[in-house]
């Protein structure tokens, strides 16, 4: 397999992988800076935050901390409506 269709299948993976989870690789795009969304940390799983980009990172604010291993963000569900 040539680098090109490598390439093209490493995007076909990525793009079934949103389509799919909804979960968006930090390496393809970040959220707006100050935008609440789910994080996905490889070492600590799933949490809610937002990506500063004036500090260059996710921070965690129902704990105050700072996630540096974030691999992958969705946008927050909408809430349930209420009758």
């Amino acid at each position: 397999m040539s680098k090109k269709e490598s390439k093209q299948e490493n995007k076909s993976n990525e793009l079934y992988t949103l389509l799919t989870t909804g979960w968006i690789d930090v390496k393809e795009k970040m959220p707006d800076s100050g935008q609440c969304v789910l994080i996905y940390c490889k070492d600590g799983g799933v949490a809610e935050g937002a990506y500063l980009s004036a500090k260059g990172h996710f921070e965690q604010w129902r704990w105050n901390s700072i996630q540096k291993n974030v691999t992958h963000w969705m946008k927050l569900p909408k809430p349930p409506t209420c009758s």
